[in-house]
C-alpha cells in the first residue's frame, strides 16, 4: 500500500470513530473476536509462533463478558500445531468507548502435527500421551470502538500449554507449561439477536 492508501484509511477510522457508542450494549447480542498473535517463549523451554482465535462471549453486564472459544497456534521449536478450546471472560474497566481490559482464557487443546517427538533433545516431546492437555491465557489490553457494533482490541498474553516435553537436566521426559508471551490484534463485533 502507498502512503496516500494509508493516510485515506487512517482518516476513514478516525471519522468513524466519533460514531461509536460507549460501549456494547449487554441487550443486544455478544461479544465476538477474532485475533491474530506473534509470540516468543518465555523461560528455559518457552516456546513461541503464531496463533488465531475466535471466541463468542454473553455480556452478563455491561463490563462482563463469559463464553467459549477455539484457536490454532503453530509452535516453531517444539514443531507442533494445537487447537486449543477454552472458556473465555472478559472484564473491561470502563463503559466507555475506549476501555482497558482482562481476559482469561481456560481449556484445554488437541494436538496434532508434531515433528519432534522422542528424539531426547531440547524442544523435544514425548511419544507418551498427555494425561490431559491444559490451556490458559491469561492478558491484558485496550478496545477502540470503530462504530457501534464493531471494535479494535490489542492484548499481551501469556500462553500456556501443558506438554511431556524432554528436560535436558532430568534426561527424561517430563510435564511442564511452556509459556510464550504473545502481542494480539484483532477485530470485536456484536451480532444483534444472539
Amino acid at each position: 500500500m502507498n502512503k496516500k492508501t494509508i493516510i485515506t484509511i487512517l482518516l476513514a477510522l478516525v471519522t468513524m470513530a466519533g460514531q461509536g457508542q460507549t460501549s456494547f450494549d449487554p441487550e443486544e447480542g455478544c461479544l465476538n473476536v477474532v485475533e491474530v498473535s506473534y509470540a516468543k517463549g518465555v523461560g528455559e523451554y518457552g516456546d513461541g509462533g503464531l496463533s488465531a482465535n475466535y471466541l463468542h462471549e454473553k455480556f452478563i453486564n455491561e463490563r462482563f463478558s463469559i463464553g467459549a472459544g477455539i484457536g490454532y497456534s503453530h509452535h516453531k521449536n517444539y514443531k507442533f500445531s494445537a487447537i486449543p478450546i477454552y472458556l473465555s471472560t472478559h472484564y473491561f474497566f470502563l463503559d466507555r468507548k475506549f476501555s482497558p481490559f482482562v481476559n482469561l482464557r481456560v481449556g484445554g487443546f488437541a494436538l496434532f502435527n508434531a515433528k519432534n517427538v522422542g528424539s531426547n533433545e531440547k524442544y523435544s516431546l514425548s511419544k507418551e500421551k498427555q494425561g490431559f492437555s491444559l490451556f490458559m491465557s491469561p492478558s491484558i489490553g485496550v478496545k477502540m470502538h470503530i462504530t457501534p457494533n464493531i471494535g479494535i482490541m490489542a492484548s499481551i498474553s501469556d500462553e500456556a500449554y501443558l506438554v511431556k516435553a524432554f528436560d535436558v537436566n532430568k534426561n527424561d521426559y517430563k510435564s511442564r507449561l511452556i509459556h510464550s508471551m504473545g502481542i494480539n490484534v484483532g477485530v470485536c463485533f456484536q451480532i444483534k439477536g444472539w
